[in-house]
Formats: structure tokens, sequence, C-alpha cells
């Protein structure tokens, strides 16, 4: 737990005292971590006191405290305090921290403007439609905090491949509701093997891939299903997605297991490198185990090793 007790932030939110909440901030995030291999991204309500206190604790790769969706509009001055209180007060974690504000235009470039002095590890940028909203966002928010952006609109959908205007821009968010509601497509194609799904599902796969940055896939909203959530972990891992977006701690667990490599699979790529690299006046090698292995499978088994390393 960040905080032994509650209580006295209780009465703080109870009375509206924002100040008061503010006051309590200790200034930049006093703790990283970074992990090494992306495989769940776990959705927090920044005024959720409970689940903020259990910040340290979580097993999740990257763990969003959320200001937008979810948390109504005069609860939001007080999400954004506790969002940076609990960030000031870190002692350990586990997870990269990053905070999805409101879109800019709604009052995210003031979030932004808050959140920059506690540095979380990144800032979620919702409803981008262009690569001018990604300027505009790097523009404000810290140069030593990375950008997330959420692909939740047709605009952001048809920019896709251009949206990465700088390094710092390292991971897109499928937000698949939002994008077929702006694209006119009920919800109901949500359904694994429906094609137009499929299709937007290696779409924004490969085109994120291109770019360097992380795909991370849809959150699927039924916690209680779990059955469902599998099948869509195994489903999307057989497409080549690692991550995968969360709303509990049973569906990190569930993602962070199928989403880790396979113990046969990460041998496999020890033994290519090791082949490989023995013969490095060869572009190609024979093996009697894996057959014919060239630069490209080389590559493919070192990345996957650095990516866990």
């Amino acid at each position: 737990m960040v905080f032994k007790e509650l209580d006295e932030l209780q009465e703080l939110i109870k009375k509206s005292d924002i100040k008061a909440v503010e006051k309590l901030c200790k200034g930049e995030q006093p703790v990283r971590f970074q992990p090494t291999f992306i495989r769940t991204a776990l959705m927090l309500s920044a005024h959720k006191l409970k689940h903020l206190n259990k910040l340290d604790e979580l097993e999740a790769d990257v763990v969003i405290l959320n200001l937008e969706d979810g948390v109504a509009p005069a609860q939001k001055p007080m999400a954004l305090r506790l969002a940076a209180l609990f960030l000031s007060h870190l002692k350990r974690i586990n997870s990269l921290t990053v905070v999805r504000i409101n879109p800019l235009d709604e009052g995210g470039d003031r979030e932004i403007d808050f959140l920059n002095q506690f540095r979380p590890d990144a800032i979620r940028v919702p409803k981008v439609r262009s690569k001018k909203d990604v300027e505009k966002a790097l523009t404000l928010i810290d140069p030593k905090i990375k950008v997330h952006l959420s692909i939740e609109t047709k605009e952001a959908w048809q920019h896709l491949s251009s949206l990465r205007v700088e390094s710092r821009v390292e991971a897109y968010y499928l937000g698949i509701l939002d994008l077929l509601a702006d694209m006119g497509l009920p919800h109901r194609i949500i359904e694994r093997s429906n094609p137009t799904i499929d299709y937007i599902l290696a779409h924004f796969l490969t085109n994120s891939l291109a770019s360097n940055v992380l795909p991370v896939s849809f959150v699927f909203q039924d916690h209680n299903d779990n059955d469902s959530f599998k099948e869509w972990c195994r489903y999307e891992k057989s497409m080549g997605f690692h991550a995968k977006g969360c709303i509990s701690p049973t569906q990190v667990n569930i993602a962070n297991s199928i989403f880790q490599p396979e113990v046969e699979e990460i041998e496999r790529a020890k033994e290519i490198v090791k082949l490989f690299e023995a013969e490095p006046d060869n572009s190609s090698i024979v093996s009697d185990i894996y057959g014919f292995v060239d630069e490209p499978i080389y590559k493919g088994a070192k990345r996957l090793l650095e990516s866990i390393d």
C-alpha cells in the first residue's frame, strides 16, 4: 500500500478540499520501473482511493491512472490531484506509470501543465486526430515524459502511420468502442474472426510496429467473463500482439501468463542466435533442428531475447 491510512484523505475528499490534497503532493515521482517486455496495461480510475493505494502492489507492466472516461466532470479536478499525490509518494513500483488525461481542448492541456512537475513515465493523450494534435501535445508535455496515444477517432485511424512525429511517442492504445462509433460501425461486430475486426486489429498492429510504436490491444469490458478474455488474448497473440489493455488485476494475471513468451520459443531463439553468431562470415546457416536460418530469422530471435532480457 502507498499509504497505511486513508482516513485523512477521505475526509479531504468529502470536503472537496482540492487545495489541501494538492499541498500533500511531494513533487516528482521518486521511484521508477522499466519493464523489458510489456504484456499488460491496467486502467485505474484516478478518483478511487482504494485502487490508487494498491499502485505499488500491482503486477501490470503498465498502470494507467485514468482522468478521462469513467470520471465524472465534477470529480476530475480532485482525481488529477490524487493521481499526482499517489505518484509522488511511491516507495516502490512494479509498473510503468502513465496518466491518461482528458482531450487537449477539454482541459487536457491544463492537466499536462499540472502533471509535468510530478513526471509520470508517460502521459496518454486521447482523441487525437492528426499530426498537429500530437505535435501540440509534445510541446506541452515535459521532454522527460514519454507520450502515449489513444487511437479512437477515424481521423487518427487514417493517419496512423504518421502520428509518431517524435521518438517520445512510444505506444498506441486501440480504443475500439470509440473508434467503431466514430466510424458508424456497431459494437456487435466485436467478435473473434469477424472480418472487419480482424482487419482493424491487423492494420493497427502492423502500422504501429512499422512505426516502431508498441501496439496495445483493446480493453475487454466484461471483467467477469474470464473465459472470453482468455480466448481474446490467445487470438490476439496468434496475430502477433503481445500487449493487452486490462481493467482488473484478474485480467492482468491472465494476460501476463498468455503473452509471456513460451519457454520453447525462448530456447529456440537462444540456439538460433548462438548458431548464427558462431558463423560470422556466413549470411545464412543450415541447422539439423531449425532448418535454413538466414539474417531475418536471426534478427527476429535476437529481438525476442532483447525484449525479455
